[in-house]
């Protein structure tokens, strides 16, 4: 009988030692897109989605969001640009990857009176510290952009 105890222990102890649970990665749970990623934009308009910022503007870049679900929304502000509009950011996600929109009111831009919205989709990665994604638009000023490049990272 105690041998069959001990074995049973051993066994068990076995099992747990050796990782007997799940063995594939996960993501940290809780983690969600909510909060600031710093990171980089660029785009064929070479002005990000034809604003008129300079490159040193378009590589201080900042989304900040809120996350409710699977939907995210916020704001998209750049170092040093000192327009009065607010750009915002829109979209949703499944896993590590997703898909947004970017839009640039009237008075966001340092040309007047012009608007610019665009769209595209987004890989995280494990961790759900770094994102990649591509985009492409339209300006109602300058006309459509693409080969949108954005990185950001918390």
């Amino acid at each position: 009988m105690r041998s069959t105890v001990i074995a049973i222990f051993v066994a068990s102890f076995t099992t747990v030692a050796c990782g007997g649970g799940t063995t594939s990665p996960t993501s940290p749970s809780g983690q969600t897109m909510s909060g600031s990623w710093l990171g980089s934009t660029s785009d064929s308009s070479g002005s990000m989605m034809g604003a008129g910022l300079t490159s040193a503007q378009m590589s201080n870049a900042q989304w900040t969001i809120t996350q409710n679900g699977a939907s995210f929304a916020g704001t998209m502000q750049f170092g040093g640009y000192m327009m009065g509009g607010t750009m915002t950011v829109s979209g949703t996600m499944s896993g590590h990857s997703g898909t947004f929109t970017m839009t640039m009111p009237s008075g966001s831009m340092m040309m007047a009176g012009c608007t610019a919205g665009a769209s595209g989709t987004f890989d995280m990665d494990d961790l759900m510290t770094q994102m990649h994604g591509t985009y492409s638009g339209t300006n109602s000023c300058t006309g459509a952009f693409d080969h949108g490049q954005m990185s950001f990272h918390r």
